[in-house]
Order: C-alpha cells, then sequence, then structure tokens
C-alpha cells in the first residue's frame, strides 16, 4: 500500500515518526543515546592531562608499611603534615570525618585539626541524603560559611530546582572549622548506574551548598566563597570562569580516560619523606583511599573500574582547565533542528533521485553526521544528540527501496494503459483459466483471491486465533498460487482415519510425522493425532526396537494426568504408520510467543515457571524425565496456563534422529551438560533445561551461545552465561540466582527437584 503514497508524504510521515519518539523520550532509546556517546569516549581514547592535579592513594603498600585500615586521625594528620611540606597548593581529602567518641577522646580528632590548620589549605568532605526524614543536626560554622552566597535570580530555583538533600552528614565541628572549605562528595548515577553527571549544587533549608570538586577548585584558583555565582540552571561561575550545567545544576563530565591517566603517588612514600621537597609544589593534591576492598569504585564512560579519586581528578581537571563537555547554546534545540532539516531535505529532494542515488545521499548524511558530531566532540567539547537523527536516517534507507521515481511511475502507469490484465482472472483445478464462464452460468469459477482463501481456510486455524496443538510443528511449507499468493501446502493422508479416530486435516509437521486434527467418534472428543513413520526415521533393524519403545514410553506417559501436562490417550499403529492421540490444545508455544516479543511482567513469568515446575516435578515424581524441555515444547493456552508437551517422546524422537543418515540433529542449546557427554540423566537434566528456558525467556537470548554446534557444545560445557540482570537491569536479582543454581554444571549442586524453583517463585508472587 506505501506505493500509492508519494516519496514525499512517507518521508514526512517518517521525520513525524521520529520526533515524535524524540519528544517521548523513552528509557530504551534514551539508552542507545548514551551509549553512542561512550562509544565516543572510546574511540576519542585519553587525554594528555596537565600535572597540577596528583593523586596520594592510601594503597595496599601503605597498609603493609603504615598498618590496617582504618587508620586513627593522628596518623591521618601525620600524612596531611607529610603532604603539606611538600607544598601542595590545595590538599583536598577525598573522605569523611563524622563524629566520633574515641577520636575525640583520644586527641586524634585535635591532632588532626591542628594538621588542617597548619596546611591552611585543606578542603573535606560531607554526604547528604534524600528521602531521609529524621531530625537534622546542628551545621558546624565552618560548614555553614561555605554556602553559596551569590545567585543571580533565587526565585528561578521554582523553575529550575536542583537537588535537594534532607539532611546533611557534616564532619566532627572540629574538624570542619579548621578546613579552608568544605563540599558534598555525593555522585549520582544514570539508570544504568553510569556516572556521566555531577552536580555542583545541593540545597538544604533555603540554603546551597557546593560540590566537594568546586570547593577544592575554588580554594585552588583562590577564588573566595563571595565570588562562587549559581546562574540559576544555567551555570556556576569561578570569577571569570563559566562551568555550564543543566537546569538541575550538574556538569557533564568530560573524562579524560580510564584509570591511572593522573599521576599516582603512594600514602607510604610520602609518609616515609621519600619524594622531593617541592614535588607537589604548586599543585592540587587529592589524597583518599584506594586499596582492595574500596567501596569507593564507580562505572564510567571509558572504564568499569574507576576510583572515587580519579573520578574527582576528572571532574576538577574539567572546572580548572575549563574542559566541561557542553550542549549546543542557545534558543534553538540542535537536534530537533538537525531533524527537521533531515526530513525536509529528504521529502523535496531524495524523490527525484534514483535508488541508488539516495542510498549514496542518505549514507553519506549519516557519515557527515557521526563525523561532524565527533569532531565537535573532541575538539568543542561539545556533546550533541547523535541517536534520532541517526535513527532518522536510518528509518529513511529502510524506506528508499519503497519509493519509486517520478519517471518510474509515469512508466508503470503507461504500461498499464497498454495491456488489457483481467486480474479477477478464473481458476480451474489450481490453474488459471484463460476462458470465461458462460454468461448466465450461475457457478462461475472461483477467482485468485476466493481460491486462495479457501484453500488456507482449509490448512490454517479459524480466522483471528492462533491454533496450536500438542506435538512440535515446523512452518506450514509455502507454494505460490497464480496470483503469487502464498497458499499452504499440507502432507494428505494416504487414509481417512488412524484406528477409530477419524481424519480431519493436517494442522502441523514434526520431526518424524505429521499432525492431524482428528475426532474419536466414540464420544465426538477432539483429538490431536501425531504420526510417526519409522521406516523414514530409523534404518529396518532398529524399526521392531522402535515401535516397542513407542510403545513403552506413550504407554508411560499417558498415566500422567495433571493440568499442566499434555494428556496422550491413546496409541496405536495404522498401515507402517505410527501413531498417537493426545489432547487437542488452542495456545501458542513459549517459541512463538518469544518470536513475538511478548510483554510479560515478572509475576506473569513467574507463574508460567511455576506451572510448568509442577508439572515437571509431577513427572519425575512418577518417574518420568522429558529430556526435552525447550520452549517448542511448552504451551501457554488462554489465561496464560500451561501445558508441558512430549513426555515420553523427545527420547524415542532423539534416538532415531541420531541414528538415520542424513537427519539433522537439532542445535543442542538446551541440553544438560551430562545428556551431552552421553551420561545418564535424570530429573536434574530436566532441571537444568528448564534454567535455559527461563533464562530466554528473561532475556530473549540464550545463555549459550556458539557459531558453530562444536562451539555451542563447549559453551554448555565449560563457560558461564552473564547474569540476567547484566543483560537487562530492570531484571530482579533473585531470578539471577534460581538460574545460576539451576546451570550448575555440576547435577549435585543443582536444585533437586523443580519443586524447588516453584516453592521460591511461588513466595514471590
Amino acid at each position: 500500500m506505501l506505493k500509492k503514497f508519494s516519496g514525499s508524504i512517507l518521508y514526512i510521515l517518517i521525520l513525524v515518526l521520529v520526533v515524535s519518539l524524540y519528544f517521548d523520550r523513552h528509557e530504551s532509546l534514551e539508552k542507545l543515546e548514551l551509549t553512542i556517546q561512550d562509544v565516543m569516549f572510546k574511540v576519542r581514547g585519553p587525554k594528555i592531562v596537565p600535572q597540577d592535579i596528583v593523586i596520594v592513594g592510601i594503597d595496599n603498600r601503605s597498609l603493609q608499611n603504615l598498618g590496617k585500615w582504618p587508620w586513627n586521625r593522628d596518623k591521618m594528620a601525620h600524612l596531611v603534615t607529610a603532604i603539606s611540606a611538600l607544598r601542595p597548593k590545595t590538599i583536598a581529602l577525598d573522605m569523611t570525618f563524622s563524629p566520633n567518641d574515641y577520636q575525640s577522646s583520644t586527641g586524634y580528632n585535635d591532632s588532626l585539626a591542628n594538621a588542617l590548620t597548619r596546611a591552611h589549605n585543606a578542603v573535606i568532605g560531607f554526604h547528604y541524603s534524600q528521602g531521609d526524614n529524621s531530625q537534622g543536626v546542628l551545621l558546624p560554622d565552618g560548614l555553614a560559611n561555605c554556602v553559596y552566597k551569590s545567585i543571580d535570580d533565587l526565585s528561578s530555583f521554582s523553575k529550575y530546582p536542583p537537588l535537594i538533600a534532607s539532611r546533611l552528614f557534616p564532619p566532627e565541628p572540629v574538624l570542619a572549622n579548621s578546613a579552608a572549605r568544605l563540599g558534598f562528595i555525593n555522585f549520582n548515577f544514570d539508570d544504568d548506574r553510569k556516572i556521566r553527571w555531577q552536580p555542583l549544587i545541593v540545597g538544604y533549608r533555603g540554603e546551597f551548598f557546593p560540590s566537594f570538586q568546586v570547593a577544592a577548585a575554588a580554594n585552588y584558583l583562590d577564588i573566595d566563597p563571595g565570588q562562587l555565582r549559581i546562574s540559576v540552571g544555567k551555570a556556576v561561575t569561578f570569577g571569570e570562569r563559566r562551568i555550564p550545567t543543566d537546569p538541575k545544576g550538574q556538569m557533564n563530565i568530560n573524562y579524560c580516560g580510564p584509570e591511572k591517566t593522573f599521576k599516582f603517588y603512594s600514602a607510604s612514600d610520602v609518609i616515609s619523606k621519600q619524594l622531593p621537597l617541592g614535588e607537589f609544589r604548586e599543585k592540587l593534591v587529592l589524597l583518599g583511599y584506594t586499596a582492595n576492598g574500596s567501596t569507593d569504585i564507580y562505572s564510567t564512560p571509558t572504564t568499569r573500574n574507576l576510583t572515587g579519586l580519579e573520578l574527582n581528578a576528572n571532574i576538577l581537571e574539567n572546572i580548572l582547565d575549563n574542559n566541561t563537555l557542553k550542549g549546543f547554546s542557545g534558543p534553538l534545540n540542535l537536534s530537533l533542528f538537525v531533524l527537521i532539516i533531515i526530513g525536509i531535505f529528504s521529502a523535496l529532494v531524495l524523490p527525484k533521485l534514483s535508488l541508488i542515488s539516495r542510498v549514496i545521499v542518505l549514507m553519506g548524511c549519516l557519515i557527515a553526521l557521526l563525523g561532524i558530531n565527533y569532531m565537535l566532540f573532541t575538539t568543542f567539547n561539545m556533546m550533541t544528540g547523535t541517536f534520532y537523527p541517526a535513527l532518522e536516517i536510518l528509518f529513511l534507507l529502510a524506506a528508499a527501496p519503497i519509493i519509486k521515481t517520478s519517471g518510474e511511475i509515469k512508466a508503470e502507469r503507461d504500461q498499464d494503459d497498454e495491456e488489457s490484465i483481467d486480474y479477477e482472472s478464473l481458476l480451474s483445478s489450481g490453474q488459471i483459466s484463460q476462458q470465461a464462464p458462460v454468461e448466465g452460468d450461475p457457478t462461475p469459477y472461483p477467482s485468485q483471491k476466493q481460491y486462495a482463501q479457501t484453500i488456507s481456510e482449509r490448512v490454517s486455524p479459524p480466522k483471528n486465533e492462533d491454533t496450536f496443538f500438542s506435538a512440535p510443528q515446523t512452518p506450514v511449507q509455502q507454494a505460490p498460487s497464480s496470483s503469487g499468493a502464498a497458499v499452504g501446502i499440507m502432507e494428505a493422508p494416504t487414509t481417512d482415519h488412524f484406528g477409530r479416530y477419524k481424519i480431519l486435516r493436517p494442522i502441523g509437521k514434526g520431526a518424524m510425522g505429521t499432525v492431524y486434527e482428528g475426532l474419536d467418534p466414540a464420544i465426538d472428543r477432539p483429538v490431536a493425532l501425531k504420526t510417526i513413520r519409522l521406516d523414514q526415521v530409523a534404518d529396518s533393524d532398529e524399526i521392531g526396537e522402535l515401535r516397542e519403545r513407542l510403545i513403552r514410553e506413550a504407554k508411560a506417559a499417558g498415566k500422567l494426568s495433571h493440568p499442566n501436562i499434555v494428556t496422550i490417550y491413546d496409541v496405536g499403529e495404522e498401515g507402517s504408520t505410527q501413531y498417537i492421540a493426545m489432547e487437542y490444545l488452542q495456545g501458542q508455544t513459549m517459541e512463538n510467543l518469544l518470536k513475538t516479543s511478548v510483554d510479560w511482567d515478572y509475576r506473569t513469568i513467574s507463574r508460567v515457571m511455576i506451572q510448568t515446575c509442577e508439572a515437571l516435578d509431577y513427572a519425575h515424581e512418577n518417574g518420568i524425565v522429558h529430556r526435552d524441555i525447550k520452549p517448542a515444547n511448552i504451551m501457554i493456552l488462554e489465561g496464560n496456563k500451561v501445558k508441558v508437551m512430549d513426555f515420553g517422546i523427545a527420547r524415542l524422537d532423539k534416538s532415531a534422529s541420531m541414528t538415520q543418515t542424513g537427519t539433522a540433529l537439532g542445535t543442542p542449546n538446551y541440553i544438560s551438560p551430562e545428556q551431552l557427554k552421553g551420561q545418564p540423566v535424570d530429573r536434574r537434566s530436566d532441571i537444568f533445561s528448564l534454567g535455559v528456558v527461563f533464562y530466554e525467556i528473561l532475556t530473549r537470548e540464550k545463555p549459550f551461545k556458539g557459531d558453530t554446534i562444536s562451539a555451542l557444545i563447549y559453551s554448555i560445557l565449560h563457560t558461564e552465561p552473564p547474569r540476567p540482570s547484566e543483560i537487562n537491569l530492570d531484571i530482579p536479582r533473585i531470578f539471577d540466582k534460581i538460574i545460576a543454581k539451576a546451570l550448575v554444571k555440576d547435577p549435585d549442586l543443582r536444585f533437586q527437584r523443580a519443586k524447588d524453583i516453584s516453592e521460591i517463585l511461588r513466595k514471590l508472587i
């Protein structure tokens, strides 16, 4: 139908779609935008940083030489004194010194306070919390004196509110009053737990406090607190230096590189006076804890393991060198402007070009977009939106083959005028009839459309109702009809009955035979008849053994009576064809639902898994192991009721497929390690397969992957899959633990019963 629209209209519709997505700002699309920005950081690589910022870390060697952490504050006093002797301009202690009676009673607080006073240039931090309704504390004078004193328009905070703290946790008063400056050391995370923005302002009871980095930078630049100015929703100003912020007062961090980008010194070397005098002259020294066990580790666009000290160093470098990331300044929304320009250009120009020219132009636009944005990022520290313009170009590329040029449209119109085509050609026995029906004949031949519809109705489920049955199915083979429409072709049975069961129609094709809808005439009960042609799946000398096994396995499975297990009614033989009569179901397999990206909440997923576990546990308790648990063998009925299929038949299916020459063995995505090794299997093998299915439902990915069967088998036997929550951060962590235990390579360490999983899930819902 798109061919009926002009190219310009289609391109305008694409523009409207992408602009709508831009304003909607869906979380998944925003994550892609952030991913592109992260890639830019990694492509750019580390920057050369100035030497005016250094790090002194309390590392493993310091603990080995100077004692275990935490240190008493007199030892911190010795370290501050040792650093001060090396003539730094500012000492920024990336740690909080909360009130501590022991440190006060022993005089250690006084020792540290004296060291801070003698240094005259020490900056220390404090924490704040949000959503804490407990009673606040009296703020020390040193902290109260560090608030922002200059705000361009206080009323603008109602329009652009900064982060608001419900409680402050100031340092020990004697230490707060001895420090040159104080600032909060909290960091804020994006939805993917990475840090890209740093708040420079936090409000508390009508006052506004600077961040630790602002306080340290102001002290280093000799900026008096009164010269720090907030341009609400725009920037924080240090005298003549302006640091742009977002409306919440956060700066966009321009990371200089991964860990170890800044020069590092061990606190052990500083205290032991192994550094030359003046080593830190006129420098800003960041002091903090970096030894093993530190929880001060953060994920950033450049690395997943950046210490808090190095994170602070990046932020301070941005402030001191005016190197922060900037957006496009001005009243114009640059990303929206680019979207509109690309859309209008495409609507006016592209329909006039040939397909190859359209593709070349659009690819050129995409390359130019990426190149310009990368150039702005690396040269001017400007981070502009890339994802939505790129998405628009990709949509335009996808639409390019659909659009015809004006010349092509005119040529088609001329051809239509020259040819006389009867699109209602008549059919006879599936062939186009070149002869029209006799005038007045009350029974004309059906049209192509009618004929295709008739055939489709014979082999397809009822309209608007997806119907699947209790047997594995392969897609219906498709053969083109005379009009070019696909018509379902299914092998017809050579008889109209199997035993006492009447065959109504074929409904699917399994790995070992065809599945038919049937009827038990004795009680008018609909059944699914699964046929198994043993002569097609096994050598002649194996047929007898397989026939006996089929009957034995089917009878054993037929004894299972559970609301979540497909019921087997009968097993028999008609000529050379074995058949199994089983429960007729209407629903969809889990495999098909996963392909349609069904949107289930975690409670629904838990209920589906509970039913599957209960079906397996019941079968296991009755001595039946499924051996082939996979999404294709789990049926979902109306109301999300579960039916597990093919108990007792999977074993026969696998035995035949492994022995028959030329029969493809399915990819072993769901097979347990012991099954792959040819070892005896029990209920715990089904539990492993169930864990794989659970993983796929949650993540839409299979836990074990490989480009070849050998690689896949190696992955199942030797590798551990990523946790589901690493693929989707929204997945509850309890699911990680359930799946991890179900997928243990050693069966003895797995869940020993499927019921164990269902009991855990039942508690969750």
